[in-house]
């Protein structure tokens, strides 16, 4: 028992002791963010523990290493104030912030006897004038590329007045959420939708009516363009950019029908055992004196009922996509809705050993009881309308 725990004792000091190795080694090779991540997750699990402790001069020089690195950076980025330098200013005063409140929250810190000290500094001043400049930045390009006709201009503009309205400072202009409410507009591409439908004298029952009713209407919450507005009445202030028209041509039915068929099923199998006879009709014994048998097969036949329900809709329609002010056609695409019933069912008479496998799961079947019309008329148009929203899915408006 003692060797157990002497060699347990060493396994978590290895452990402990491999934690402050991991936080050196991202030292020394530059990782100074990283390193000093790994001393104050190690410090915060119990700082007083002599092992957790190996971390503290790691700390140290981790943190006066980053912070001398980000400060170089900063210097390097303020030369060029882009929207992404700006950006990573911004982001490092805050983290150099955060850092100093990780270390704040350990302190005190001692190794060895040694109180460990850190340099601090305040921050906000720096981070309020980097926060301003990005703030700024944003705001002014926003301005500009909200003057350009461009959709994907409207759309930047609008990604940027929503970091400035939600990250950064929403007190920045008055007018930030008015600009936002532009944006959102001169960003969205708006689509009028409609429905051509020339077989309406066979939907007529409610089910199909209430299909009908909704056809127009598109969910787009798990489209891949958000941007994308349709409407699928006219509103008369909207300066519609794209027209959809649904065409629903044709609707034929396969009504319920029943084949028949009957398939013959032949097979020899094993029917038990015989015993082996000599010519004088002595059962014949193998070298161990134990009578000899072998297999006795029999034909066998048995005959089955293969019944097939069938049922079916198809509706053909299309999908036509026009520039709405200029009325040209961008694309047209045949549609095919489909509703089918096939079932398969069996009975049989005979021996059952001749029937092959593949007849088992027919056998097994039951009779099914065919849906109504309206059933079939439904998933048909479900159908339909599923292969038209896939296509403006993928439709670049």
């Amino acid at each position: 028992m003692k060797k157990y725990i002497a060699i347990l004792s060493i396994t978590v000091l290895f452990i402990s002791c491999g934690g402050s190795q991991k936080a050196a080694s991202a030292v020394s090779s530059g990782n100074y963010h990283q390193a000093f991540d790994l001393a104050v997750a190690n410090l915060n699990k119990d700082k007083t523990k002599s092992s957790n402790q190996k971390n503290i001069p790691v700390l140290k020089e981790a943190y006066q290493k980053a912070l001398e690195k980000d400060n170089q950076e900063i210097a390097i980025l303020e030369k060029s104030p882009t929207k992404s330098n700006l950006q990573n200013i911004y982001q490092k005063y805050l983290l150099m912030d955060i850092r100093q409140d990780e270390v704040k929250a350990l302190q005190p810190l001692y190794f060895e006897g040694q109180e460990y000290t850190f340099v601090f500094k305040d921050y906000s001043k720096k981070t309020a004038k980097a926060k301003y400049n990005l703030s700024k930045y944003l705001y002014d390009e926003s301005r500009t590329l909200l003057s350009s006709s461009s959709k994907e201009d409207a759309r930047l503009a609008h990604k940027n007045l929503e970091t400035l309205l939600y990250d950064l400072s929403s007190n920045y202009k008055n007018d930030i959420q008015s600009l936002l409410d532009q944006a959102t507009k001169k960003a969205s591409s708006f689509v009028l939708v409609s429905l051509n439908n020339k077989i309406n004298n066979q939907l007529q029952d409610s089910t199909s009516r209430s299909e009908i009713a909704n056809f127009t209407n598109i969910n787009t919450s798990n489209f891949n363009n958000s941007w994308v507005i349709y409407h699928d009445k006219k509103d008369y202030n909207t300066q519609y950019d794209f027209l959809v028209d649904f065409s629903l041509d044709k609707l034929e039915f396969v009504p319920e029908k029943l084949n028949q068929q009957v398939v013959a099923q032949k097979k020899r199998v094993q029917d038990g055992w015989k015993y082996t006879y000599d010519a004088k009709g002595n059962v014949m014994k193998d070298k161990d004196g134990n009578d000899i048998k072998e297999a006795k097969y029999v034909d066998v036949d048995a005959e089955i009922q293969l019944f097939q329900q069938v049922k079916s809709a198809n509706l053909n329609g299309s999908l036509i996509i026009k520039d709405a002010k200029t009325g040209q056609l961008i694309k047209t695409n045949p549609l095919t809705g489909e509703a089918k019933l096939e079932n398969v069912y069996a009975k049989y008479r005979g021996d059952q050993r001749a029937i092959e496998e593949k007849y088992y799961d027919a056998l097994n079947n039951k009779q099914a009881q065919f849906p109504a019309d309206e059933v079939f008329k439904k998933y048909a148009l479900d159908n339909l309308k599923n292969q038209a929203l896939g296509i403006l899915n993928q439709q670049k408006f």
